[in-house]
């Protein structure tokens, strides 16, 4: 971002800047403005073949009541680029070494889907796995046998609500005022099951134990077998997406990191398959 369009927000010019080392599909700056540090969040030249800036303007609309995401200065939705408030003291979920952060995160996803309306927009799961496959040119790994998933999740009913989609450690911030959920980036209408196995896979919450733990605060119960099953199906496909979102992104930006993440969600899919 210039100094001028920072100068154009502001109204003044920041005094220090440093790297944020946070995010795998933007550059996040902070910044120093009169005794305050801010993020900066600039979207990689390649983030359009991602995410749809619209989508997060209307999720962040819609959202704005519930206070779920950190204080917002600017956005542009045309740009994608933002400015939000630092937390000095929020710490990520794999940061927080608290007990109960299983529970808590289970209770931000509660207030989001409680919201109960839809934006307009939809993720569609498939639709975005079949755009992302189809900028892979070279895979790291064939994934074709586990392409059944998609016909088993095209099967699934479906309540469709505004969903996050991306429940990476990351995105779920704690701290002893509140907890966030930050980055709406991939928002957009979907099943609310999308969502709980979104949490599941990208915090690695395998065991059992725990796992029940977050659908006792989620759904106030254990899911009966129609709902295991679901999320059953939910859990291989993304596997399946993931899997093969890192593969785009590695083909695109070389970044070692991608590879990982790619090696990681095959083997999870071989797991689960």
């Amino acid at each position: 971002m210039s100094d001028s369009l920072i100068h154009a927000i502001f109204n003044i010019d920041a005094d220090d800047r440093k790297p944020l080392p946070k995010g795998l599909t933007n550059k996040n700056t902070l910044i120093h403005i009169e005794g305050a540090w801010y993020v900066l969040r600039e979207p990689y030249p390649d983030a359009a073949k991602i995410v749809d800036v619209r989508h997060e303007a209307k999720a962040l609309e819609m959202l704005a009541p519930l206070q779920l995401d950190v204080p917002c200065i600017y956005f542009n939705p045309k740009t994608g680029i933002k400015v939000t408030k630092y937390i000095d003291e929020l710490t990520t979920y794999n940061e927080c070494e608290d007990d109960d952060k299983i529970e808590r995160a289970a209770i931000l996803m509660r207030r989001l889907h409680a919201l109960n309306k839809t934006s307009g927009f939809n993720f569609d799961p498939i639709a975005r796995y079949k755009q992302y496959a189809s900028h892979v040119k070279e895979p790291i790994y064939n994934v074709s046998f586990a392409l059944g998933v998609l016909d088993e999740l095209l099967n699934l009913p479906q309540h469709l609500t505004l969903c996050h989609n991306d429940w990476v450690p990351g995105n779920i911030g704690f701290s002893d005022k509140r907890d966030y959920l930050i980055d709406y980036e991939y928002a957009g209408d979907n099943d609310p099951l999308f969502d709980v196995m979104s949490f599941l896979t990208e915090n690695s919450i395998e065991d059992d134990c725990d796992r029940k733990r977050f659908y006792l605060e989620y759904f106030g119960k254990v899911p009966d077998k129609h709902t295991l099953h679901a999320l059953s199906v939910y859990e291989k496909f993304h596997n399946l997406l993931w899997c093969t979102w890192a593969m785009m992104m590695a083909e695109s930006r070389g970044d070692e990191i991608f590879r990982m993440i790619a090696k990681d969600k095959y083997e999870s899919l071989v797991r689960n398959m």
